[in-house]
């Protein structure tokens, strides 16, 4: 189970089918020459009741690890259903 399925385990509340869904995030930080940006993404199982936000924030945790700088500048995020129409 990764960090971001873990937390959003520990914080939902209530019970219901788990949902498998998309995220992506593009963070920048500052550099000693300027700034530098990277893009992550996943697919994470978040079960009925989490909330948005505490997956936005393990999202930026991660993310914050990954680059090993305490407080980046997030860009762009994105959480959506993972599947698909059809």
């Amino acid at each position: 189970m990764d960090t971001v399925t873990k937390g959003a385990a520990q914080n939902a509340s209530g019970s219901g089918q788990a949902r498998r869904y998309m995220w992506v995030i593009t963070v920048q930080w500052s550099t000693g020459h300027g700034f530098s940006q990277a893009t992550f993404r996943n697919t994470v199982l978040i079960p009925a009741g989490a909330s948005r936000l505490d997956i936005f924030t393990q999202v930026c945790e991660l993310a914050q690890r990954e680059i090993g700088v305490g407080s980046p500048t997030v860009l762009f995020f994105s959480l959506e259903p993972d599947r698909l129409n059809g």
